[in-house]
């Protein structure tokens, strides 16, 4: 397999097959997408967070059809969903999840029943050395701004530091929890951790 293509084209075109299958007007479909796209480019479904039954369930519900297309995009969805489903989803950092799970839970919009599963998927990117936004499969910090201010509007609107959002997710965590504030897991492996966590940055 081409590698590059992986890396470029191939999550990419994976979404916008799903998003084919997506109930219209979905304000969260393009998200889901991006990040199921990507996922599956890499051949790993348990990358986008969500533990099988919740994937699953999303699948049928936010792109119905996508488990029965035929066409080649979709034709490793169903054996990567079902190898998934075989193993389950991992957790090499349980403590750190539970804290911003809780964090997250706290601040969620109640009208809306997709929150918990962002919150799955935020929980697990903060574990990957990467920009948040980048590590997720989307255009800029914008993107996750507007999807932290749909899905948990009161914690979004606490940032006024203007931090980076894997940064501050991990800092109200901890502060939440009543902790010092520390780095997500993922921070240290990431090319900014110095420029984040370094000297007055370090402060919540």
């Amino acid at each position: 397999m081409d590698h590059a293509l992986v890396a470029d084209e191939s999550p990419r075109l994976l979404a916008c097959t799903l998003l084919r299958h997506a109930q219209p007007g979905d304000p969260d479909a393009a998200f889901f997408a991006t990040v199921l796209g990507k996922s599956l480019a890499l051949g790993d479904p348990g990358r986008s967070g969500l533990p099988p039954a919740e994937l699953r369930a999303l699948l049928e519900t936010l792109f119905p059809g996508a488990l029965d297309d035929t066409g080649a995009e979709l034709e490793t969805l169903r054996p990567q969903l079902q190898a998934y489903e075989a193993r389950g989803l991992d957790d090499p950092q349980p403590g750190f999840s539970l804290l911003l799970r809780v964090l997250l839970e706290t601040w969620s919009a109640p009208e809306l029943d997709t929150t918990p599963l962002v919150s799955s998927v935020l929980t697990r990117a903060c574990l990957r050395p990467d920009h948040l936004w980048r590590d997720l499969g989307l255009s800029g910090r914008e993107d996750v701004t507007a999807l932290l201010t749909r899905h948990y509007p009161g914690l979004a609107a606490r940032n006024v530091r203007n931090l980076r959002w894997k940064q501050y997710l991990a800092y109200a965590a901890c502060e939440h929890a009543g902790r010092p504030p520390a780095a997500a897991p993922g921070c240290p492996g990431c090319e900014d951790y110095g420029h984040c966590y370094g000297g007055a940055g370090n402060r919540f």
